[in-house]
């Protein structure tokens, strides 16, 4: 997390990007034109959706998550469970790894608030001795999230071994970025990190309650906010590989964010850890403007999810099995046994993992 601010004051994006931020016509408080309120306004049509109203039918809306996450190329997933009530599926590697990364990552910074306001004498030798540190600190209590690792796993690139040692490397890479914003500061070229750029993760103070306009649930919670010098929408994000909804995912939030506090969020970040990796590794961070391209993506989701609420039928398994169905939480859902009827229309390459 540390690598964010760092970064962020480096490259001195604000100033760099200004020509795309002034491009951005898609405000989350837009009263016109009327094209844009037009565009951010959920279709009447779409309020229909009976499955998100409330027990006394009011209009109870979809969480940016839910509207973006798209694991399952058909949305197949979204169905299971906003239509037709399915828990939230059964635990893989994935999910408890990415759960696991997540708490790995935040947790630095509680853990490291004190020396985070004068990092002083921040050597290797040093730097490797805290993350060990850190690291046994996080594990111990963790023993039962460890062996789940362990019995989940079904590739060398999910031992936990390895993923222990992987989100140490992180640990490491991180103080070292803490160290250098400090040199620097000392050298009057900026504000200590934690003074500067201050991240904020408590749900009570990211909380976003977006306007009625966006047709969105009542609350909707990003991973974390960076407040100054400028507000920042950030996500941490898990996987093979960065992908497409993840950004509109951001976009989402920051829409949300600018209907309730009417003020402009231009950037977005994902800190992303990849997993699956051969190389390697530690988590990195994406820093991106929030444009018109990635709003629409938003919205176009949105109204497609809501369009799909409103079938009788769910949407078809996904045609590749191998990417996207063998390792996802609702499998047993889709394909409950070999001889099950509706496996008919399985891929071949399914037929050696049943």
């Amino acid at each position: 997390m540390y690598q964010l601010g760092t970064k962020w004051k480096l490259w001195d994006l604000p100033s760099f990007l200004q020509a795309d931020v002034e491009a951005i016509t898609l405000r989350g408080y837009s009263t016109e034109p009327e094209e844009v309120v037009d565009t951010l306004r959920l279709p009447a049509d779409l309020y229909a959706t009976s499955v998100d109203d409330d027990d006394e039918g009011n209009f109870r809306g979809l969480s940016v998550e839910a509207i973006t996450s798209r694991y399952c190329p058909t949305r197949r997933d979204f169905y299971l469970e906003k239509k037709q009530g399915f828990s939230k599926g059964y635990s893989t590697w994935g999910r408890v790894a990415g759960h696991l990364i997540e708490e790995y990552c935040k947790g630095l910074l509680a853990h490291f608030d004190e020396l985070a306001q004068k990092p002083s004498g921040l050597n290797y030798q040093k730097i490797q001795s805290l993350a060990e540190e850190y690291s046994q600190t996080f594990w111990e209590p963790r023993t039962k999230s460890f062996q789940k690792l362990q019995e989940k796993a079904t590739s060398s690139e999910e031992a936990p071994e390895r993923l222990v040692f992987l989100l140490q490397q992180t640990a490491k890479y991180e103080l070292i970025m803490l160290g250098i914003d400090y040199a620097l500061s000392q050298n009057g070229k900026f504000v200590p990190l934690m003074q500067g750029i201050p991240i904020v993760f408590d749900e009570e103070d990211i909380r976003i309650h977006p306007g009625a306009n966006l047709g969105l649930s009542q609350t909707t919670t990003p991973d974390f906010i960076i407040l100054k010098p400028t507000v920042v929408m950030g996500d941490v994000k898990t996987g093979k590989h960065l992908k497409p909804f993840h950004l509109h995912t951001i976009a989402g939030y920051a829409l949300a964010y600018e209907s309730q506090r009417k003020e402009n969020v231009n950037f977005g970040v994902v800190y992303f850890f990849e997993t699956h990796v051969t190389q390697m590794s530690f988590a990195q961070s994406y820093v991106f403007v929030i444009d018109d391209f990635l709003r629409r993506k938003f919205l176009d989701a949105r109204n497609e999810a809501y369009r799909i609420l409103q079938k009788s039928d769910r949407p078809p398994k996904a045609d590749d099995y191998e990417e996207y169905c063998k390792h996802c939480k609702h499998h047993q859902d889709c394909y409950p046994s070999a001889n099950d009827q509706d496996n008919s229309a399985c891929p071949k390459s399914l037929e050696a993992h049943l």
